[in-house]
């Protein structure tokens, strides 16, 4: 299975996508291509529950460029989901026999519970969490799924959808206050009723989904946010509460203006973001995990395996496919540099934050990948490439961690407020020093002869550190030496192990 590509269309209530996606090692998905497509089938069964002629017609053109996509990008099977408003219809099945008639493609329509399924395993896979829930909000419908070790337990699904929520309890734009009470009563009582368990020690709340990811934007720009991705973004639930009053406020041409709220959704976003902040404080979340990925995902997952790993094997499988795809990345040098890096770690600081020893070893792997694409600032290029990548299992104070660690290896004093407020949440000391070992390590490593497998190693003395390596005789690394002298206060000898 890993290799191959593969084409997953999710048929929402809301709005149809494709998505293009090479699997790789431990279940890393990397994204080939996408595209969405705006249905609203919610709001297009007339009184009789059946979908329109009207909305046939624009699922059909939309999987006809969804497949062509597919096609176009190599994909080897292309599976198709049909989600809430496909099995609410009284004529979802007659939709669904027209694609297969029309593009060979059967569409399996899903009950709720799967849904929720493959909703958990695409948000849940990438995010650093053990335990929680899972909330996932569409146009039609609400999932949440309690998991404990990364896996699910119970499944509830809801018909709250953010269209429907819209249709049904909204008659103005914007809407009254007597009718935003009555959604919020109604949305309380609906989850108490059901059992939704309150949030335990230790654990999180994950969301996906449109809706969701559409808060999520809206919240990082609205806060200045240094990093631009998405997936992984921490939204407090205090900062929902007061996007959700502002959109209240406005009209749907005022909120289809805001930065980052996708202007197809300025109608239902009112009730997605009041759903959503009643789950939070129900269940007693003080902040929601956003995932960038979800169903789609899910689907393609569950077609390898629904077990997720843990949140550090899903580190370390997407850094290795991140950088298998720079030509200047070679695996035995990388972990050669890693293992001489996190050695100088355990000698030197054994009492730092353990963060900022797995931070390390990811920095000391994706060097070269900067060299890639510009040698002569290659710290600074891995630096941007961790950043903006669409790295999997990461919390984003990680990843400020490794591009701080990498800028302040090559420049030492390196102004790191670009990564302002994560990067004051890191001990600043310590960060400094750990950058010093990336950069003795990747000096050594530079210099060891590329046929050389014996792996350095580091002996911690009372005074001296000694680091025995392959490394060149002729080498001497006076500016090394007297940087690990400055940082730590001991004495640096380095040991060539060659012959």
């Amino acid at each position: 299975m890993p290799g191959r590509r593969v084409a997953v269309i999710d048929i929402g209530s809301n709005s149809g996508r494709v998505v293009v996606l090479q699997i790789a090692e431990r279940g890393v998905l990397e994204v080939i291509d996408e595209l969405r497509a705006p249905l609203r089938l919610a709001r297009a069964m007339d009184h009789d529950g059946r979908l329109t002629n009207q909305a046939f017609e624009t699922t059909l053109d939309a999987m006809g460029d969804f497949v062509a996509l597919a096609h176009g990008q190599g994909a080897e099977e292309i599976r198709a989901v049909g989600t809430f408003a496909m099995r609410e219809a009284k004529n979802g099945g007659v939709l669904a026999e027209l694609i297969r008639e029309r593009f060979g493609l059967t569409v399996e329509i899903v009950d709720g519970y799967r849904e929720a399924r493959f909703g958990f395993v695409g948000a849940v896979y990438g995010i650093d969490v053990t335990d929680g829930l899972s909330i996932d909000i569409g146009g039609g419908s609400l999932q949440i799924v309690r998991f404990r070790d990364r896996a699910p337990e119970y499944a509830w699904t809801f018909p709250f959808g953010a269209l429907r929520l819209t249709d049904q309890f909204f008659q103005n734009d914007p809407p009254k206050n007597g009718e935003v009470r009555t959604l919020r009563k109604h949305l309380q009582q609906a989850l108490a009723e059901a059992g939704i368990p309150k949030l335990g020690e230790g654990e999180a709340l994950v969301g996906t989904g449109g809706t969701i990811r559409n808060l999520g934007k809206v919240g990082l720009r609205r806060a200045q946010y240094p990093i631009s991705r998405l997936h992984g973004y921490v939204l407090e639930r205090e900062r929902l509460r007061r996007m959700a009053r502002m959109f209240a406020r406005m009209d749907s041409p005022s909120r289809a203006a805001i930065s980052g709220l996708n202007s197809s959704r300025a109608d239902s976003i009112v009730a997605g973001a009041m759903a959503v902040h009643e789950v939070m404080a129900f269940v007693q979340a003080p902040e929601l995990h956003v995932s960038g990925q979800g169903l789609r995902e899910g689907a393609i997952r569950g077609m390898v395996s629904e077990a997720l790993p843990p949140p550090d094997a899903v580190r370390a499988a997407s850094i290795r496919s991140l950088c298998r795809s720079f030509s200047r990345w070679n695996q035995p040098h990388a972990e050669r540099r890693a293992q001489l890096a996190t050695a100088l770690f355990d000698a030197v600081m054994p009492d730092a934050d353990p963060l900022l020893r797995e931070s390390l070893w990811h920095a000391a792997q994706v060097i070269d990948v900067g060299a890639t694409i510009d040698v002569y600032n290659r710290h600074a290029r891995a630096a941007d490439v961790v950043v903006d990548s669409d790295l999997q299992g990461f919390p984003h104070r990680t990843l400020v961690a490794i591009a701080s660690l990498l800028l302040q290896a090559e420049r030492p004093g390196t102004s790191l407020k670009a990564f302002r407020p994560i990067v004051d949440t890191l001990p600043a000391a310590e960060l400094a020093s750990a950058a010093t070992l990336l950069d003795l390590a990747d000096q050594v490593e530079r210099r060891t002869p590329p046929s050389e497998v014996l792996e350095p190693s580091v002996v911690a003395r009372d005074a001296t550190i000694e680091v025995h390596a392959p490394v060149s005789h002729w080498w001497r690394g006076e500016e090394c030496l007297d940087r690990f002298s400055a940082t730590f206060g001991r004495e640096l000898v380095i040991v060539s192990t060659l012959d």
